[in-house]
């Protein structure tokens, strides 16, 4: 295995390439750099942190999971850092057109093996994948414009609810054995046979791994409120109380679960 101290390739690409199969630090500044204009400027609110990415993929490693699949990839910034990072393939859904390719080209450019699937949801097999990343997926959904990535994302509170309840029969189908990581909250509920197995800050952000320990949850699920976990029971309260949220409501009772 080549050694760091050996001479590095030449390039910013091949060299922050090399540095992360390596496992060596990187800084955002220097990835982003590979970055086009937009998702640099993005970078800080969209995209995980380098080191945040290589942390994750470490822990992907560790719960055994061997298909890892990032649910919004955006600019291609996690997929192709743990790409590198586990010596793998590592797959991508995206539904912008422009990110899926500049996600592609970053690959290209940083030799990583990645797969990005162009579309929402419904354009992937969940059954194919036994790891899930989700960095806020929902969130642009209910976003303030000047909060959103660009204007092609469309504002829905319904496409928020439908693909969280979604995303919840994804997880509740999946084997005993699957990881997903969290980053900045999923958006939507966890079913009850999933436990934390890591929990780490980054930045403003929770990171926690959760593996499904058990196939029933018995209807119970958890739900991420920005650094604490509260149960179906208390989403329930809380969607009751006079002041509550109309997304709290909508997610406290999804509908049953589907094929």
């Amino acid at each position: 295995m080549q050694l760091l101290d050996e001479p590095t390739p030449q390039g910013p690409a091949q060299q922050v390439a090399h540095r992360l199969r390596h496992g060596a630090i990187v800084d955002d500044e220097t990835f982003d750099a590979l970055l086009s204009e937009q998702a640099q400027k993005k970078s800080v609110s969209y995209w995980s942190p380098v080191a945040a990415a290589q942390q994750a993929s470490r822990l992907f490693h560790d719960a055994g999971a061997q298909r890892i699949l990032d649910v919004g990839s955006g600019s291609g910034k996690f997929v192709t850092i743990a790409s590198l990072t586990l010596d793998r393939r590592v797959w991508g859904l995206e539904r912008r057109g422009n990110l899926v390719r500049e996600s592609r080209q970053l690959a290209q450019d940083l030799g990583a093996e990645v797969v990005i699937i162009e579309g929402a949801l419904e354009a992937v097999e969940p059954k194919r994948f036994d790891g899930f990343y989700f960095f806020n997926p929902f969130g642009e959904y209910v976003a303030d414009d000047v909060d959103r990535y660009d204007a092609q994302f469309p504002r829905s509170f319904e496409a928020y609810v439908n693909d969280a309840r979604r995303v919840e029969r994804w997880l509740r189908a999946a084997p005993v054995g699957t990881a997903l990581i969290t980053h900045h909250g999923l958006g939507g509920r966890i079913p009850g046979s999933y436990e934390v197995r890591h929990t780490e800050r980054f930045g403003k952000g929770i990171m926690r791994l959760w593996v499904k320990e058990r196939a029933e949850d018995h209807g119970q699920a958890f739900f991420e409120i920005e650094e604490e976990l509260v149960t179906a029971e208390e989403l329930a309260t809380m969607a009751n109380s006079p002041d509550a949220e109309p997304l709290v409501a909508a997610l406290c009772a999804p509908d049953a679960p589907r094929p």
